[in-house]
């Protein structure tokens, strides 16, 4: 009875930290936004806003975290106590009980998170541009506390070498975490799928390949852009028409796709546990 009462509670309050991390991150950008929508009072009081904009990325990565630990202790809960063999939730926590599906998903989720912050631009290599030439000081850092839509600022930058920067950029900060937490996810959900069905062969279904090329893209609307305007021929004066709509269109497929795959492969796990 203790130990279902202590699964119960657990499980409840990783839902709640789950809740407050993403209230606080919604909240900080509405409250932000409006602060930093453009008007005279607003350019004038830019100054007072760079503590602001210091305070934003910081609760947008606290957040992150936030969500991550409170979707840790709701695994934890199912993990323990009388939990439901049938729900959704325990089969995954049975999966990620093994450490080593864990270390598989943080491994690809680190790798995907590395490519992918370059190609949308988090990580920035330079080479044929010296940030010296143009008067900026090696190491240093600077931040834009305004304007635009909420999500796109602050924009912090952190200039590491002559050639090489960090552009951190709260919606591309939650995109990177996000996708590369769902690829790993998918990652270890695959291997663990290959290891009940014995299969020699490591084959990723055609939506689950899908999620993964096309995660790339989301947070970099340049690079999906100037990829598929070369490919349908559009010229240069409209590429940059396209762009919004190529990001709008990874964000829509990606993210459902790298959802929506786990999904059936862990009714492949129900369906093998129900048949032993």
């Amino acid at each position: 009875m203790n130990s279902t009462i202590e699964r119960m509670n657990m499980r409840n309050s990783g839902f709640r930290i789950v809740f407050i991390g993403l209230f606080s991150l919604i909240l900080a950008f509405i409250i932000y936004s409006r602060l930093t929508s453009p008007s005279e009072q607003t350019t004038m009081i830019i100054p007072e806003l760079r503590n602001l904009a210091y305070a934003i990325l910081a609760i947008t990565f606290a957040s992150l975290i936030s969500i991550a630990y409170g979707i840790y202790r709701i695994l934890k809960a199912e993990r323990h106590g009388e939990a439901n063999p049938g729900s959704t939730i325990y089969y995954i926590a049975t999966v990620f009980s093994d450490n080593k599906y864990l270390k598989i998903m943080i491994i690809s989720s680190i790798g995907y998170g590395i490519i992918f912050s370059f190609l949308s631009q988090i990580f920035v290599y330079k080479n044929n541009i010296s940030f010296i030439d143009q008067g900026i000081m090696i190491p240093s850092v600077n931040i834009v506390p305004c304007c635009n839509i909420p999500g796109y600022v602050p924009m912090f930058t952190a200039y590491i070498t002559d050639h090489f920067l960090v552009l951190l950029i709260p919606i591309n900060i939650i995109l990177a975490v996000t996708v590369s937490a769902l690829v790993g996810f998918n990652f270890a959900l695959s291997f663990y799928i290959l290891k009940l069905t014995r299969i020699s062969k490591n084959k990723i279904s055609i939506f689950q390949s899908i999620g993964l090329t096309g995660g790339l893209f989301v947070g970099c609307p340049t690079c999906a852009g100037s990829i598929f305007s070369a490919l349908l021929g559009f010229g240069a004066g409209t590429t940059i028409a396209v762009l919004a709509l190529f990001q709008t269109l990874f964000i829509a497929i990606t993210i459902p796709v790298l959802i929506i795959t786990p999904l059936f492969m862990i009714h492949k796990i129900q369906r093998k546990y129900s048949g032993c």
